[in-house]
């Protein structure tokens, strides 16, 4: 049976993968025995993923939220999706209307609303995106990077420079859905 663990949903560049923070978060992620969450693609998630899955001895799985289709409604390749550090890919059927980012319907909605709390690195358009929802629902989230990299962001979400940040950051998050755990037990 799986594991009720928390879902850490980490959001980041696809572009650029941030090692220098995401290998030693996935670490983090995964040492602290938590589930990982990722839009499954390059970058940030690939990297933190790969982070997460280089610790053998860990409760948690890496889960990864895959599209199918592009912004043009196009097939992706099966060889883009998901990266090879996700174990569970999670297939989203949502056609090219809902990649729209106001609806509710996009990938960027799964990955936050899966997600009990976010740790996001420094990314463009679809991260900020992913921020503006985790703001509108109220989820709780930690910016995790260079100051400097989140002038185009929301003020909102509090912002940290360490991973010692990070982990008290997850650990008091974590400790509500923990105890209701261990009281449905």
């Amino acid at each position: 049976m799986l594991k009720k663990l928390p879902i850490i949903g980490v959001m980041g560049s696809s572009d650029k993968s941030w090692e220098e923070l995401a290998l030693p978060l996935g670490e983090l992620i995964a040492l602290h025995d938590y589930h990982l969450l990722t839009g499954a693609g390059a970058g940030v998630m690939t990297s933190v993923a790969q982070g997460f899955t280089s610790v053998e001895e860990r409760e948690g799985l890496s889960f990864g939220i895959v599209p199918t289709v592009n912004y043009q409604g196009q097939l992706l390749p099966r060889e883009t999706y998901p990266n090879p550090y996700i174990e569970v890919p999670i297939l989203t059927p949502l056609d090219v209307k809902a990649q729209n980012d106001s609806t509710p319907y996009s990938r960027n909605f799964v990955n936050v609303m899966t997600s009990n709390a976010l740790v996001v690195l420094p990314g463009d358009h679809g991260t900020r995106n992913e921020v503006s929802i985790a703001i509108q629902i109220k989820k709780p989230m930690i910016l995790f990077g260079p100051k400097e990299a989140f002038t185009q962001f929301p003020q909102y979400p509090a912002h940290v420079e360490t991973i010692d940040e990070v982990r008290e950051f997850l650990e008091s998050g974590s400790a509500k859905f923990r105890a209701d755990e261990k009281r449905e037990e």
